[in-house]
């Protein structure tokens, strides 16, 4: 009895064994991974279907062939050294992923596993392309394929992290790097070559570069360089040189040649816990420094730039509040013709007068200190949402008081370019029930130029509504070289910094005469603005413009004490004349 059960369980034993091994054989066969045997030598030996499905090899094809043979040659060293390199031969890899050839020539992505048992690989691989492909669309510039922001804040991170297992005392250094002019490129050879132009930037700045910097773009023209590994902020800054150089060098675009210029704002960390996103934010903060300085050049950003920054967000904090406390106020410069007085219009000029605890009394923030930082953020758009309706508002009180000058309002960049700007103008004169006569917008020089393009479309549905449209501070940029026919005027104003010196320079004597003269010629009204002295005053009647804004005719004041003369009687008791009488030796005959 007992043998005979002996006997039966042996024989069920292998009966089970047999089992296993066919459920094993089975299940190596359906399997979906790849999985494969290697030899020593790093020959295939065994291999499942699964390969044939993915990769378009059969398996006979596959059997005895060398896996370097398979293995993208970028990627041969971190597969094969591991498993064939000799001393340094491991017994175990763990999710690597690398790329490996399909027989049509493409190449598709296998995360990989592997261990050794005696001289035999056991291999089993997963598919990942199509996961490798979303991460590289999320992490990369679409045109460029460089990293994105995102990859570059993650390498930041990561090289910051290297910093605090280094002995030695290096760097970390970003490069931000802005085109100049690039728009230009865009509006006169168009978008494609833009593009190209782009791209072939990407591959300069790529090839200057050694193998452990990122070089990324943003967006639009803006790449940074991440930098690790260097000794100082001269080190860096040496390179940043060597980036405007590289630039230089002409870029074939077509049968052309175009070269770029471009500005550089450098940020230095030298420990591990300084914050990547705020090292972006200096090197940005840099390069605007070195673009307000004409372009092609290298800032660094340093203790002076970041007591200016610290001190810019204090204000931007502060600002967001003036809007609901009411801290905002409109004071009004008449502008006026300079033979009689007689107001042709008035400017809207925004005032800060914080309130509360520690604000002096009667204390005044001014707008040179306070609109730049509103610019870099989204207050302008709010800050200037309110100036319209608040300058609306008064045009309608003038006009009821029998006023109908244009009251003047100044429309910044990103209002003209990036919103609706001819539906909010239009919601306005709807709502305080003006013509649209009576408002005119003021648009700068810099304004135009930052997308030329744009700015005209939004000018003339602008001009569609009636209102006017004057180009400010008209006198020292590109379009000075002459007056925009492309754009929709009716005043020139020019840049007062001309006007305060055109008494002292004979060429820029020269450059206001003819600017009166070509605004005469289009039938636009020129204005000279910063009429501060007598002498400015007699020069600017002498040099035939006959219209002024300043100090001296009249400063800015609130809507109560604004001192205007209509052409149908006097809104003041006193005539207009100039508020310092010219003395016999500034009077020119």
């Amino acid at each position: 009895m007992g043998s005979h059960d002996s006997s039966t369980q042996g024989h069920a034993s292998i009966e089970s064994g047999l089992d296993g091994k066919a459920r094993i054989a089975r299940l190596f066969e359906m399997t979906s991974d790849l999985l494969a045997t290697i030899s020593e030598d790093g020959r295939f030996t065994l291999l499942n279907p699964a390969w044939e499905q993915l990769l378009g090899w059969t398996r006979e094809e596959l059997q005895g062939r060398a896996l370097r043979e398979l293995v993208h040659p970028d990627d041969a060293e971190q597969t094969l050294a591991p498993m064939f390199g000799g001393e340094g031969e491991v017994a175990q890899i763990e999710d690597l992923t690398t790329r490996y050839r399909h027989r049509d020539g493409s190449w598709r992505w296998l995360l990989w596993s592997a261990c050794r048992d005696g001289d035999t690989w056991y291999a089993a691989a997963k598919d990942v392309t199509d996961r490798i492909w979303l991460e590289r669309q999320a992490l990369h510039d679409p045109l460029t394929h460089l990293p994105n922001r995102l990859l570059l804040m993650d390498r930041v991170r990561q090289a910051l992290a290297r910093l605090s297992r280094q002995r030695n005392r290096s760097v970390v250094a970003l490069l931000f790097i802005d085109l100049d002019k690039f728009k230009a490129v865009n509006d006169n050879l168009g978008h494609d070559v833009g593009d190209r132009l782009l791209v072939s930037v990407s591959e300069r700045l790529a090839e200057l570069m050694r193998d452990s910097d990122t070089v990324a773009r943003l967006g639009g023209d803006e790449f940074v360089i991440l930098v690790e590994d260097i000794d100082s902020e001269g080190e860096a800054m040496a390179l940043a040189g060597r980036v405007l150089d590289a630039l230089e060098r002409p870029f074939p675009v077509g049968s052309a040649e175009v070269a770029m210029l471009a500005s550089v704002g450098v940020s230095v960390a030298r420990n591990a816990d300084a914050d990547p996103e705020a090292m972006l934010r200096e090197a940005d903060v840099a390069m605007y420094r070195a673009k307000g300085a004409a372009g092609r050049r290298l800032e660094l950003f340093d203790e002076r730039l970041r007591r200016e920054l610290r001190l810019h967000l204090e204000i931007e904090s502060r600002l967001r509040a003036a809007l609901p406390q009411r801290e905002l106020v409109l004071a009004y410069q008449p502008i006026l013709r300079l033979a009689g007085g007689q107001a042709i219009g008035a400017e809207a000029l925004v005032r800060w007068r914080p309130r509360g605890e520690g604000a002096p009394a009667r204390a005044e923030v001014l707008p040179s200190t306070f609109l730049p930082p509103a610019e870099d953020s989204e207050l302008i758009v709010q800050i200037g949402n309110w100036v319209l309706h608040a300058a609306c508002a008064q045009a309608e009180i003038w006009r009821r008081a029998g006023i109908t000058i244009p009251v003047s309002v100044n429309i910044s960049a990103r209002e003209l370019t990036e919103l609706d700007l001819a539906e909010r103008v239009r919601e306005e004169l709807a709502y305080c029930r003006l013509p649209g006569r009576a408002l005119c917008l003021e648009i700068s020089e810099d304004a135009v130029l930052r997308d030329p393009e744009r700015a005209r479309e939004a000018l003339k549905e602008l001009k569609r509504l009636g209102v006017l449209i004057a180009l400010d501070k008209f006198g020292f940029s590109q379009l000075s070289l002459g007056l925009p026919s492309n754009l929709p005027l009716d005043l020139v104003k020019l840049d007062r910094a001309l006007t305060s010196t055109f008494h002292q320079d004979k060429d820029r004597r020269a450059m206001f005469a003819a600017t009166i003269a070509l605004a005469k010629e289009a039938g636009l009204t020129a204005v000279a603005v910063g009429i501060e002295t007598n002498r400015q005053l007699a020069l600017a009647r002498e040099l035939d413009c006959a219209v002024g804004q300043g100090f001296l005719l009249h400063g800015p004041a609130s809507p109560e004490r604004v001192r205007l003369r209509g052409p149908a009687g006097s809104v003041t008791s006193a005539p207009w004349r100039p508020l310092v009488r010219l003395s016999g030796s500034d009077r020119r005959r």
